[in-house]
């Protein structure tokens, strides 16, 4: 699959905006609307620039800018595919370029990754039918990893059993790569990688 370097980095500044909802936005309540999500970055800027002198208050603006712009576009993107308080709308509109967004999810890898997300449960079996039927494309591959990234357990359900988030993680990078479902520099695995080494170092 060939991704331009222009569409790489269209979705890695999506990929930002996707963790700064999940690791700044959702544990302190922010509401996912436009105008709360300016408001939390515009008093976050107010908290870092009062203490300090005037020195670099036009750069850390700037980097603050970009950052709720980021968010604002991605919850945009999202609520353009229902509700954006729903996790995996967000990680959809991330990991989709914006004539992708139309399009559903193949197989069934939104039931798989819904389950990931809000139950903490994996379905091996749905996984693997869509990995055999060949319904694991680019935009798959990245939800799937995105969902994986961002659960806030070590531990998943699994028909009963308990598996490892982090194994399961690099089973999904190891089929990934090896079909070459993704580009090696594709932002959400590059991200993803670096999320397994973290895993691996606790």
């Amino acid at each position: 699959m060939t991704v331009s370097q222009e569409e790489l980095m269209f979705l890695q500044s999506q990929l930002e905006g996707l963790e700064s909802i999940f690791l700044e936005l959702i544990p302190f309540g922010v509401e996912l609307k436009r105008q709360q999500v300016q408001d939390y970055y515009e008093k976050r800027f107010d908290q870092a620039t009062r203490p300090t002198a005037n020195v670099a208050e036009n750069e850390l603006k700037r980097q603050f800018n970009t950052k709720a712009n980021n968010v604002r576009n991605l919850v945009d993107a999202a609520e353009s595919l229902g509700d954006a308080g729903n996790k995996l709308n967000l990680i959809r509109a991330a990991a989709t370029l914006p004539d992708e967004r139309t399009k559903p999810l193949k197989g069934n890898i939104a039931a798989v990754c819904q389950k990931l997300l809000y139950d903490n449960e994996f379905d091996q079996q749905t996984l693997a039918q869509n990995m055999a039927a060949g319904d694991l494309g680019h935009v798959e591959a990245r939800v799937l990893l995105g969902s994986l990234m961002f659960l806030i357990v070590d531990q998943l359900s699994c028909g009963g059993q308990s598996v490892s988030v982090q194994e399961l993680l690099g089973k999904i990078i190891q089929f990934v790569t090896q079909r070459g479902i993704l580009a090696r520099n594709d932002p959400f695995l590059i991200e993803a990688q670096c999320a397994l080494e973290a895993m691996a170092d606790d």
